[in-house]
């Protein structure tokens, strides 16, 4: 498991206002984009839709996180030229989906696809 990484934190913003949260390691990130809907809405941060479960992301199956993770990627990739990235960020969001790519067998069509 990915260890703490000073480059690494994303913030979540809920919509409605209520309890920012900041992810610190690729885990807790993993969970917030597996249990809500979000968009980016900087280099670092997202904007919380909604919930996408009833509050448990362990009910998730293999193939449901694979889902998540593949859907995301495409998402931050259209997302990319809307953000001026740096090389160290840029290696740090390489690192994540490296990481869940290898986990969940995407890193194949992650590299296909240019994301890694």
């Amino acid at each position: 498991m990915a260890e703490y990484n000073r480059y690494f934190w994303v913030h979540f913003r809920f919509k409605d206002g209520s309890n920012p949260y900041i992810a610190l390691r690729y885990d807790t990130f993993f969970f917030m984009i597996g249990k809500y809907f979000v968009y980016q809405e900087s280099e670092f941060g997202f904007v919380v839709e909604e919930q996408r479960y009833d509050d448990k992301i362990y009910t998730l199956k293999y193939d449901d996180k694979k889902r998540v993770l593949r859907g995301f990627a495409q998402d931050w990739q259209r997302a990319y030229e809307c953000f001026n990235y740096s090389y160290g960020e840029l290696a740090e969001w390489q690192g994540f989906f490296e990481e869940y790519g290898k986990k969940y067998g995407l890193l194949r069509e992650f590299r296909e696809n240019g994301i890694i």
